[in-house]
């Protein structure tokens, strides 16, 4: 058995760890003296929150990934005109907004993003550091999704019913969103991005699909355990890591009123894309 997944077997989620008063101390301290020497990590979220959403693995020294990935997200949407920078976007599971950033931020001459952006999350420690970091183009509501790895003091029993009006969202998206929900909760979301989504339009939630393994495979991840239709790494905490057939996924965009689905598999990459049309 590696040393990853040794860890796993006794954490199996980092994010529950960064709720700890002694993990908060460390990080930030680990994060001072590179904001201290790069300026362009001063406006980034704290460490620990940056850990709690998850940064490849990568617990003290995630800086440039943290920023890195938002980036590729948005070049790779782009590039398959699944938004514009006027476009109405819902983000399920912004987190600290590692990908809404980068909407905030962009500027090119005298263009900006001029659309609407709604970032919603179970965690109201990372919708208070968004709400306190967004102008008025951005809106972050909090999730009423219980979860075993995330800490959620409004969570309740029942369906979730995104705060947007039917076909009136241009983009859906999720990044590490699916592969923390058991089968209501992924039904539940699906069903709500058709809902909301123009026709016409994109959802693209990244998951792990067990016909493509991912990199980690064998190290940090087994999906050895099976929850109904799940596949999860750990039966103390399911959620902690929940991967499901392509089929199924696929099976399940559907039944949900999508037009089509598919997994968009990246070989390289530890989690693929579920890209469904409404």
């Amino acid at each position: 058995m590696s040393l990853n997944q040794t860890i796993r077997r006794y954490v199996p989620s980092v994010s529950m760890l960064t709720y700890r008063s002694w993990f908060r101390w460390l990080s930030r301290l680990a994060d001072f003296l590179p904001k201290v020497v790069w300026r362009e990590f001063r406006s980034l979220p704290p460490n620990e929150l940056r850990a709690r959403v998850g940064v490849g693995n990568r617990i003290f020294t995630n800086q440039v990934m943290h920023i890195r990935q938002g980036y590729d997200f948005w070049l790779h949407a782009a590039a398959h005109g699944w938004f514009d920078f006027t476009s109405d976007i819902v983000e399920i599971g912004v987190g600290c907004g590692r990908r809404a950033f980068h909407m905030r931020d962009f500027r090119l001459s005298d263009s900006t993003f001029t659309g609407t952006y709604l970032g919603i999350d179970i965690d109201s420690e990372l919708l208070s550091w968004c709400r306190a970091n967004f102008d008025d183009r951005f809106d972050f509501v909090q999730s009423t999704h219980a979860s075993a790895s995330y800490i959620n003091d409004g969570a309740s029993d029942g369906y979730y019913r995104v705060p947007r009006d039917d076909a009136s969202v241009d983009f859906f998206l999720g990044t590490s969103v699916l592969t923390h929900l058991l089968e209501p909760e992924l039904r539940n979301y699906l069903e709500e991005g058709a809902r909301v989504l123009r026709p016409g339009r994109t959802l693209a939630m990244t998951c792990f699909a067990v016909d493509y393994a991912p990199s980690t495979m064998g190290d940090r991840h087994s999906f050895r355990h099976r929850v109904g239709n799940a596949y999860v790494e750990s039966l103390a905490q399911p959620e902690a890591a929940v991967a499901y057939d392509a089929s199924f996924l696929c099976q399940v965009a559907l039944e949900s009123g999508f037009a089509d689905a598919r997994i968009m598999h990246h070989p390289a990459d530890v989690q693929h894309i579920l890209v469904c049309t409404r």
